[in-house]
């Protein structure tokens, strides 16, 4: 059996709202800042590394898979998916974790800037337009 892709209409893409698209930058931007941490892991290797070498791929390979994952978050809230708001809501919590112990810390100012980044995105991903937006009705049932 053959299935066929349904393909965005010109007229969805014109009616995406500002929202998403903001959602789509800050997703598309953790999951560059991820692919910069994985090539600094590799770079540590040909350099002085405190981690055991185990230890650095293992991260290279998960920071390499959150990249590709938040990649395709972004690229499915950017076509007005439903699927990516559960990866997005979940990374923007532990990222807000993340923010949160470093305001702990002496980097305290670091916490509020990247604090700013979930509240920001959580903020437009539920915002009315996006969620409008997001959950609209085609004929793929696949969303």
């Amino acid at each position: 059996m053959v299935t066929t892709v349904s393909r965005p209409s010109q007229e969805s893409t014109e009616n995406r709202p500002w929202t998403a698209g903001v959602v789509t930058v800050l997703v598309g931007v953790e999951s560059l800042g991820l692919l910069a941490i994985a090539v600094g892991l590799v770079a540590s290797v040909f350099t002085g590394h405190v981690l055991p070498l185990s230890g650095i791929v293992f991260a290279t390979l998960v920071m390499l898979g959150g990249f590709l994952w938040l990649g395709a978050a972004a690229r499915g809230t950017w076509n007005g998916r439903r699927w990516p708001r559960a990866a997005v809501l979940v990374t923007q919590a532990f990222l807000l974790i993340v923010a949160l112990s470093l305001l702990r810390m002496a980097f305290g100012w670091w916490g509020f800037v990247i604090a700013a980044v979930p509240v920001a995105t959580v903020l437009c991903l539920f915002a009315p337009p996006t969620t409008a937006w997001m959950h609209r009705t085609r004929d793929d049932a696949a969303r």
